[in-house]
């Protein structure tokens, strides 16, 4: 049995695919496809299903794994990027704060 289009669209989106080059690859207009995808996401299809999917693309692939990998169940992978983020600033700004208390002390003064 042949798998929804939605599901399809979904896939490829979640692959880091342009909607411009699924409308070609599935023979339809892009506003088709933003319209599968606005369904897609209404019956919440896929947890990865997110916009940082074109980012992740561009990452080489043991990057792209690993980050994968990451991510708790239902966690994306912006998700894990943002919370990676979150710490990275946290640790700089530990680093940054004059000695005996943490930055965000002394900027709550």
């Amino acid at each position: 049995m042949r798998e929804p289009i939605y599901q399809t669209v979904a896939k490829l989106v979640c692959s880091g695919y342009r909607r411009k080059d699924i409308a070609e690859r599935l023979g339809m207009k892009v506003t088709n496809v933003h319209n599968h995808i606005k369904y897609a996401r209404s019956i919440g299809v896929d947890a990865q299903f997110d916009r940082n999917s074109v980012l992740l693309s561009r990452a080489p692939p043991h990057i792209e794994k690993w980050l994968r990998e990451q991510a708790p169940e239902g966690a994306t992978a912006g998700d894990v990027i943002l919370a990676i983020l979150n710490d990275t600033y946290n640790e700089d700004m530990e680093k940054t704060a004059p000695r005996g208390r943490k930055r965000s002390e002394r900027d709550a003064q």
